[in-house]
């Protein structure tokens, strides 16, 4: 855990709520992205191997036909059963440890680390990460106006290319598109830092097979 000291008060005045009518509807590639300035997201992206090829475009034409048949805006309750459905899913199968794994590694975990680091408190606000064998969570605060792609794409860039690099692989490292999810609430903020807290025990990881850092503090 970092030192008290440097950790972000994230309170009310802080907090930009989402608002459908401030959002600006994206896609890259496959998924919908929303876009709004000044929120919170809350970010998961894994390695391409994480999971096959197959089951990704088995769950992917399932989603694809739940969102034809409920566009959004979402209802609360909707939003909910789509996460359990599919997101949930997702999730079970990467905290299995399926593929390579490669961020097992410590010299690999803290190359992603590095990344994440460099552009904090100039391009976005870095908050809670954990970075586990073979996927990464992390919420995030953009300064800049435009797509939350952007931001994601150096940080996957530069550490694929040094990955590589230390382990002589080539090709992708990481799976092309990111899962990203506008955060609701302080609340919501709350159980989401448990949750990247809590991922790592959950997954039955030993203390040297990830790494975490809390970097926000919610206030009232």
């Amino acid at each position: 855990m970092l030192p008290q000291a440097i950790m972000l008060l994230i309170g009310p005045k802080e907090f930009v709520p989402f608002d459908w009518e401030a959002v600006v509807p994206g896609y890259q590639r496959n998924l919908p992205h929303l876009t709004q300035p000044g929120v919170i997201y809350f970010i998961t992206f894994r390695l391409a191997d994480a999971v096959p090829v197959k089951i990704v475009q088995h769950w992917k034409a399932e989603q694809d036909e739940c969102l034809h048949q409920h566009p959004k805006p979402w209802s609360s309750q909707t939003e909910l059963e789509f996460r359990r459905l599919f997101t949930l899913r997702m999730e079970r199968w990467m905290d299995a440890g399926h593929g390579s794994c490669m961020l097992r590694h410590a010299e690999h975990r803290e190359e992603v680390r590095r990344c994440f680091q460099h552009g904090d408190s100039e391009q976005y606000d870095l908050g809670d990460f954990v970075i586990m064998p073979n996927h990464v969570h992390v919420l995030v605060r953009p300064r800049t106006a435009g797509q939350l792609q952007s931001l994601l794409r150096p940080i996957k860039g530069v550490s694929a290319r040094n990955i590589n690099a230390a382990t002589g692989n080539s090709g992708a490292l990481w799976q092309g598109e990111s899962f990203d999810h506008i955060v609701r609430s302080l609340e919501q903020l709350k159980r989401l830092q448990e949750y990247v807290r809590n991922n790592p025990i959950k997954a039955g990881l030993k203390p040297d097979e990830f790494t975490y850092e809390q970097r926000w503090v919610v206030g009232e």
